[in-house]
């Protein structure tokens, strides 16, 4: 084996090994070695350390015993970049390595910007004895569970700003303004922020946060934490990818007009999620505006979230335009009237959200989804996704009608509707009409496939008489229904209205 594939071979078996979870987090100093004996041998064998002979006999020959060390440091520090995981596994693996021999720890330590080298700061490790006796490389906190254990060794991390890379602190359940007092400087190295705070009262972020500014910031995620003066740092971090706002507080929030203008010089924005605890977060009737004439323009935005409700999304709506976009979830809360007649708009403007082929609407005890969907003949291209938190069925079939009924030119493509009742549904006495004027729209719909076992459905479309029956999904041509429905009397006389007036239907069964 010649000496490139026998030191990757052996850097495999190095950074694979079953060791102690010491030599995986390097809490110790990096001159104390730690390798097994029989590694020790192995590592030492190939390079040329152990005691034997220098010859080997190959093919009968006597030839001298080609080494490791022969390898130059330049062609070694390409070795262990190749074989080196992922940034994301990276940063557990590569204190493996320095424990070897005193070559390669000189080799890597020459090189931390290539080999992107961190120290991890996690649970159960004594953070300040580590940053002691390690080099000073950049640092990267990870704690799934935040308490008074593990306080110290997160403060003890977060007192070194100028070398913080990235920020994971799940779960916190120490008072959040301890560690915000430590935060008050800026943090000129951060790329990654994730706070997620456990449910209760939380004192907000004050104005001082990371000094209010992060220039390198990439991806921002807050949850359940109040951050009023956010706008102010987002103006700091021109090049954040994903910005992630989740379980906002009351006391926590930002106005529509305030969000729309710091988003809007974050150009490099590929994920939104803006998502409110509860339905009192809304614009002031008295402060609503009319939609600007120019509107920003979010070049890079795919994938956007939101939970609250329709008021806010409708004026955040109103001055944004995202032609990138693909993926669009929306969460809103129960209200009588829902408007979305900025959505429209927005969708126009996304080529991969304008034209539909299906449509999937599941009533559930507790809410309704309605999932739109792109798709071509490999992938699925574009999802536009509604979930309205209401129960009863003739009140979630009611809101979901108030949607299509402001989605009429998105409605205009699609081919394929699927209905599910799934779960158990309580007993409502509800009028087919209001199923009727959720298919109105729907006027190019082809299959229609339902699954319903109490039969809401089918009932609805039995009591369609005359051109009624026509009007109603007037494209139809396949109507998917499960085996115990196909042969009750309920559908036929649907199918022989539309038989009769020349627009016949064919059903087909659907063993579910």
């Amino acid at each position: 084996m010649n000496p490139l594939k026998r030191t990757r071979k052996l850097i495999g078996h190095v950074l694979s090994s079953s060791q102690s979870t010491s030599t995986d987090i390097p809490h110790h100093s990096p001159s104390e070695s730690n390798t097994s004996p029989s590694m020790t041998h192995k590592i030492g064998k190939h390079m040329g350390c152990s005691k034997g002979s220098r010859w080997i006999r190959r093919r009968g020959r006597i030839s001298p015993r080609v080494t490791i060390c022969l390898l130059p440091d330049d062609v070694l520090l390409d070795i262990f970049e190749f074989c080196l995981p992922h940034p994301l596994d990276r940063v557990r693996t590569w204190p493996k390595l320095v424990h070897v021999c005193q070559r390669w720890r000189y080799i890597v330590f020459a090189s931390p910007p290539r080999l992107d080298l961190r120290l991890l700061c996690t649970e159960r490790i004594p953070v300040r004895k580590m940053l002691d006796d390690w080099p000073p490389l950049p640092i990267e906190i990870q704690f799934r569970f935040v308490d008074r254990q593990d306080e110290d060794n997160v403060i003890a991390a977060l007192e070194h700003p100028n070398r913080v890379r990235s920020i994971s602190l799940s779960g916190i359940t120490i008072p959040l303004e301890r560690l915000a007092a430590v935060m008050q400087e800026p943090f000129p190295e951060l790329e990654y922020l994730f706070l997620q705070m456990l449910k209760g009262t939380v004192l907000a972020l004050p104005n001082t946060f990371l000094g209010g500014s992060a220039p390198r910031l990439r991806s921002l995620h807050l949850t359940h934490i109040p951050f009023p003066t956010l706008p102010r740092l987002l103006l700091s971090s021109p090049d954040l990818v994903d910005l992630s706002l989740d379980r906002i507080p009351h006391d926590g929030y930002i106005p529509p007009e305030a969000m729309a203008m710091c988003i809007s010089a974050l150009t490099s924005l590929t994920k939104l999620s803006i998502n409110f605890v509860s339905p009192t977060s809304r614009p002031h009737p008295t402060n609503r505006r009319p939609p600007p004439i120019a509107r920003a323009v979010l070049p890079a935005l795919t994938d956007f979230d939101f939970c609250g409700v329709s008021e806010y999304l409708e004026d955040l709506m109103a001055q944004i335009d995202a032609p990138l976009l693909h993926a669009a979830r929306i969460k809103i809360f129960n209200q009588l009237v829902f408007g979305i007649q900025q959505l429209p708009r927005l969708i126009g403007h996304a080529p991969a959200l304008m034209s539909y082929n299906t449509a999937n609407i599941d009533i559930y005890a507790n809410h309704v989804a309605m999932t739109f969907l792109s798709m071509n003949r490999f992938s699925i291209t574009g999802v536009l996704t509604f979930e309205i938190s209401c129960r009863g069925v003739d009140w979630q079939v009611s809101s979901i009608a108030q949607i299509c009924n402001q989605l009429s030119s998105v409605l205009s493509s699609l081919k394929q509707l699927k209905i599910y009742v799934l779960g158990s549904i309580p007993q409502v006495d509800m009028d087919d009409a209001q199923w009727l004027d959720l298919f109105l729209p729907f006027t190019a719909i082809q299959t229609l496939e339902i699954s319903d076992k109490q039969s809401l459905v089918v009932s609805a479309l039995r009591g369609l008489s005359g051109e009624s029956a026509t009007q109603v999904l007037p494209a139809l041509e396949k109507l998917h229904l499960p085996e115990y429905q196909v042969y009750q009397h309920w559908t036929w006389p649907f199918i022989i209205t539309r038989q009769r007036f020349n627009h016949p239907v064919v059903v087909l069964r659907e063993t579910i």
